[in-house]
Formats: structure tokens, sequence, C-alpha cells
């Protein structure tokens, strides 16, 4: 194996990471972590929303804290890598649950997750990123799950419990 194979190696693995780092961030509110994942200047683009990474921050805080339980699921990317940037597109669903009305509305987004990626001194971050929604479901309960015996994702922040047995 070559050199530049190797480097293209790395680079698919640090980006399929940041992929799935992209999520659980969502999920987690760990929105500190953006700054980990995204160049400075980078720009977004949901849709509903487009912005730079600090009014991005605040919207995704603002958005996903007004779900009880947040599910961001990431499909194995498909990574086009020339030189020092990179195109990555993931097919992505996501899963929140309301408290109210009682007992609750479960909403579901199909999706995908478009990122453009530059390597600087080595360094991969996204540049870019584009949400295209494909489906949307919104569904209200008719059963209260709360009484059964499991651990439930209810109110996940960076703070959580369970954020610790996610982190090495």
């Amino acid at each position: 194996m070559n050199r530049g194979s190797v480097e293209e190696l790395r680079g698919r693995v640090r980006l399929q990471d940041m992929v799935a780092a992209y999520s659980g961030i969502n999920d987690w509110l760990d929105l500190h972590l953006f700054d980990t994942l995204f160049w400075p200047e980078a720009q977004f683009d949901y849709g509903m929303f487009k912005g730079d990474l600090t009014e991005t921050k605040v919207f995704v805080r603002d958005l996903e804290s007004g779900y009880l339980r947040r599910l961001h699921l990431s499909g194995i990317p498909v990574i086009t890598i020339a030189g020092d940037e990179a195109r990555i597109d993931a097919g992505s669903i996501i899963k929140c649950r309301t408290a109210e009305p009682a007992p609750g509305v479960d909403e579901t987004f199909w999706g995908r997750y478009l990122f453009s990626a530059e390597r600087r001194n080595g360094e991969w971050r996204f540049s870019k990123l584009t949400y295209v929604l494909n489906l949307y479901e919104r569904a209200e309960r008719r059963d209260d799950d709360a009484a059964m015996p499991v651990n439930f994702g209810d109110g996940l922040d960076a703070a959580h419990p369970f954020r610790s047995l996610a982190r090495i």
C-alpha cells in the first residue's frame, strides 16, 4: 500500500467518525463539540435555517431542546476525497418525541446530510453542511410508555448521567 492510499484511508476513517459524532452531538446537545468538527467559517443550510457556526449552535440548541427524546442516525456515508477536499453524503433518520400533548408526539425525518470538508495542516473538518429532507411523518402517541422498565433517553444533554457511558 503506498503512502497516498494510507493517507486517504485515514481521511475516510476520520470523516466517517465525524459524521457519526455529528449525530451524537445533536442527541446529547454537546454543542461545544461542533467546534471540533467544523471550521470556524463553516456554513449551514437546513432549509428552514441558514447560518454560520455560532448561529447554528443556537439554532440547534433551541430546536433540539424542545424534544423530550432525540435519536439521530446516519447511514454509512459515501465519501469522495480529492486532495484536501471531500464531499460526504450520509443518509439520515431522525426520531424525536415531544412530551406534549400527552402522552407525546413522535416526529420522524428521513433525509440526508451533505457535508463538504477540508483538510488543513493535516486536520479534517467540515466546511459546509446541507440537510435535504426526503420525508416527514408526525404521529400523536396513543400509549404512554413511561412505565416500561427500561432506560429512556429522556432529557439527554451533555450533563446527563448516561453521557459518561458513551465516552472513553
